[in-house]
């Protein structure tokens, strides 16, 4: 277990033992600043000396893996859990703002002409930009703890077409499913066997459509998988909701994504040097006979081809937020206010450490009993005095952080939380 460090400046020095840390804490010549991970600030000047330090991260979707090392040891590890719930705020927060307008400003007119962000070059969309600003911040925490000299980052690619189709092969990649026809449309009534494939001819209506199996209005595309072929009569059945028809979830959602992603990370202006999936597979399995996990994959980054390091027992878990309870009222007239703010001064995703545990606030009552959980919304109690002996230790933040300590004994990596969290895993007398 090691201490980060920074001098007077706020500038990143070399970490230190918890003995080390104990010493100057205790003879006033530092302070802490950060409990996880637990950070302290010298007090006193320092000649800034420092080593190379190489960092890695291993991009993703859903999980961002991050590690850093320095002289054949790691200093630093963590899984960064990313939100995957912006594009249903995004729907909600649209629909309370259509209702308010309906309510407080009848007669205003139509502003959707007006958007002009939306049709800006280089947009991105909310979910995406949400991504892409966690591997940044990421990034610019790590430099915040350590002196990092040198980058690697690893960008994957993904094959599309072989993730839609796994057999093609050869000449398919030239000679994709539209070949020979005019547009997607034909393909998709060729496909058909140009037959309603819902009543299959019954209602004997010669007059087909192309329809959308997941409607454009709720982000569907125009791909031939989300496309299917009716019979004019069931067209305007299953719009007037006489029937359903099932959507199938699309396979290439985060092959998109991380596209995306690299794309944009090239183009950020970020210096580092880029790996490839093949390369950080052979140095995890046959050079550091490590597991497959996200943070284990970013130390291989950090490695040479024939290196060795030293393994920290303990990973830095962080799960991606909200930075606020934006629903104020709840009801049928908006009657019940939501206490979205201090309870009891304690917030929602704040730290506490009481008698049953120590965990993040998931739900507050106004009888001082909360609820706490762990940072992936596991109930650790479900009734917390927190009026008797409860201690707060970190406000609510963006970005939730909880150490944990890694066991081996079984082929999949499991964790068990750290005996002392709040003190980043070691204790300060």
């Amino acid at each position: 277990m090691l201490v980060f460090v920074i001098n007077q400046n706020k500038k990143p020095l070399m970490p230190c033992k918890p003995s080390k840390a104990r010493k100057l804490l205790q003879a006033g010549k530092a302070k802490v600043v950060r409990n996880t991970p637990f950070t302290i600030k010298l007090l006193f000047g320092s000649n800034g000396y420092t080593q190379p330090v190489i960092a890695g991260m291993d991009t993703g979707s859903k999980v961002v893996g991050c590690a850093a090392i320095a002289n054949g040891k790691v200093l630093y590890q963590s899984e960064i859990y990313l939100r995957e719930n912006v594009s249903k705020k995004m729907e909600q927060r649209k629909m309370y703002r259509r209702t308010r307008r309906g309510r407080k400003t009848r007669y205003r007119p139509a502003r959707f002409d007006n958007r002009g962000n939306s049709r800006r070059e280089g947009r991105l969309a909310p979910s995406i930009k949400s991504k892409l600003e966690a591997h940044f911040r990421e990034k610019r925490f790590v430099e915040s703890l350590l002196p990092v000299t040198r980058w690697k980052v690893e960008l994957a690619s993904f094959d599309i077409h072989k993730i839609t189709n796994p057999e093609v092969s050869g000449v398919g990649y030239q000679e994709g499913d539209l070949k020979g026809f005019y547009n997607v449309k034909a393909y998709v009534l060729d496909r058909d066997g140009y037959t309603c494939q819902h009543c299959r001819g019954k209602s004997k209506d010669s007059r087909l459509h192309c329809h959308h199996i997941v409607f454009r209005s709720q982000k569907g595309s125009d791909a031939p998988e989300n496309l299917i072929t009716l019979c004019e009569t069931c067209h305007k059945a299953l719009h007037n909701g006489e029937f359903k028809l099932s959507g199938k979830k699309s396979k290439t959602k985060h092959a998109t994504e991380i596209g995306i992603l690299k794309s944009q990370i090239r183009k950020s202006g970020w210096s580092f040097a880029e790996t490839f999936g093949y390369e950080t597979k052979y140095r995890r399995e046959q050079v550091l006979k490590l597991l497959k996990t996200h943070y284990f994959d970013a130390v291989a980054i950090c490695c040479r081809d024939d290196q060795k390091v030293e393994v920290e027992d303990s990973v830095f878990l962080k799960r991606n937020v909200p930075a606020g309870d934006y629903q104020q009222r709840r009801g049928k007239r908006s009657e019940k206010k939501i206490p979205t703010g201090k309870l009891f001064g304690l917030r929602k995703f704040d730290i506490v450490k009481t008698e049953n545990g120590t965990g993040f606030i998931r739900g507050k009552r106004s009888s001082g009993y909360f609820s706490i959980s762990d940072i992936f919304g596991n109930k650790i109690s479900d009734s917390v005095n927190v009026k008797k002996k409860c201690r707060r230790l970190s406000a609510r933040s963006t970005t939730l952080v909880q150490m944990v300590q890694m066991t081996h004994s079984s082929p999949t990596c499991h964790f068990r939380q750290a005996g002392n969290v709040e003190e980043g895993g070691f204790l300060l007398r």
